[in-house]
């Protein structure tokens, strides 16, 4: 055995102490897709009635980090149905009147609708880069930092 401490491979002493990439990612709970279809309902119904952050809200509850793709896409159509309806020169009062989570919950999806066709067709990659502009200006670099280090999906 070589004394020089640099070649010495610690992991392969202490098999134990080797983390999983899954170790590091926390459980995540099971989705119901019918919980989210039933979400996408009531975020209709706020939207007809005029109640903008409430829909935003409902949208960015609870996101399914645990659901499989399908549920996952159903969500995001959720949340862009919000995010296209607020008109633009409503945008930095709603965002403002988010809670810390739900602004970096937001930013999740609109990372996700930018880089996703469904967020860029029907001219929505504007509204989603007014939406990122703004919820940065509000929220700072730090929004941005959980989205990088956060390995949980929406």
């Amino acid at each position: 055995m070589s004394v020089d401490f640099r070649k010495v491979d610690v992991d392969a002493l202490d098999p134990d102490k080797v983390v999983s990439p899954e170790e590091l990612v926390p459980p995540l709970p099971p989705v119901d897709p019918q919980e989210i279809e039933q979400r996408g309902q009531l975020i209709r119904q706020q939207l007809s009635k005029g109640d903008y952050i409430g829909a935003l809200q409902v949208a960015l509850d609870n996101p399914p980090y645990g659901g499989d793709e399908r549920t996952k896409e159903t969500n995001l159509r959720n949340v862009l149905e919000v995010l296209t309806t607020i008109k633009s020169s409503d945008i930095t009062q709603i965002v403002d009147q988010l809670t810390p989570e739900d602004q970096n919950v937001l930013i999740k999806y609109l990372y996700k609708g930018m880089g996703s066709p469904l967020g860029q067709s029907h001219g929505n990659g504007g509204i989603l880069l007014s939406w990122f502009e703004k919820t940065v200006d509000i929220t700072g670099q730090g929004a941005i930092i959980r989205y990088i280090a956060d390995r949980r999906t929406v």
